[in-house]
């Protein structure tokens, strides 16, 4: 997954948070749909040219608001060095329970397009930061049954795909709604299980 560039220019770096938080306060007034780039450019009191240097769309400046978001959120929960490790896996998956209930709590009313595009942008960066704790395991790069990309593709869909269907397909429940804590210690229990035979105490 490609990484945006660390040293910015200060003024870039200005004029995209203001318009991202023009986005963020529209966004929760009104309906992504509804929301044009002049309401955006006017908000954050700049021309519609700097808008356009920046963002070709706005679909690009919501993409960028959000990842951004995610990004801070993960890195706020772990340490510096992070690894391959079960209580650093569990934080993982509550983060990502978390970041859906931060968008739909600051953003209504969620429309399907801020759905569609969390999903393009939690479960890469999922997979990106499984396959960076995985590839420095010591052993791992012995021949394995399961591809280690697959690995991670599959153990982010599960992650994410389990957000989704938590957050918006309750009729499906086949007992009580489960509370974050519970529907985390699930996932993990799902993953872990996994892993422990493609990767014998790995987790131990």
């Amino acid at each position: 997954m490609k990484r945006e560039a660390q040293r910015v220019d200060p003024r870039v770096k200005r004029t995209r948070k203001l318009l991202q938080q023009a986005l963020m306060d529209l966004l929760q007034e009104q309906n992504f749909a509804t929301v044009r780039i002049v309401d955006i450019t006017e908000r954050a009191t700049v021309n519609r040219a700097t808008f356009y240097v920046h963002f070709p769309d706005k679909y690009a400046l919501l993409d960028s608001m959000l990842r951004e978001q995610f990004q801070q959120m993960l890195g706020s929960r772990f340490p510096a060095t992070r690894k391959w490790e079960a209580a650093n896996l569990r934080i993982l998956i509550r983060c990502s329970f978390e970041f859906l209930d931060e968008v739909q709590r600051l953003y209504k009313p969620f429309d399907s397009h801020i759905e569609l595009l969390v999903g393009k942008i939690v479960q890469p960066e999922l997979a990106f930061m499984l396959l960076d704790w995985l590839k420095h395991v010591p052993g791992l790069k012995t021949p394995m049954r399961v591809r280690l990309k697959t690995i991670v593709s599959a153990m982010s869909w599960v992650i994410f795909g389990t957000v989704i269907d938590w957050t918006f397909n309750t009729q499906m429940l086949d007992g009580p709604m489960l509370t974050p804590d519970e529907i985390t210690n699930q996932v993990f229990l799902v993953l872990t299980e996994g892993m422990a035979q493609l990767v014998p105490g790995l987790l131990s």
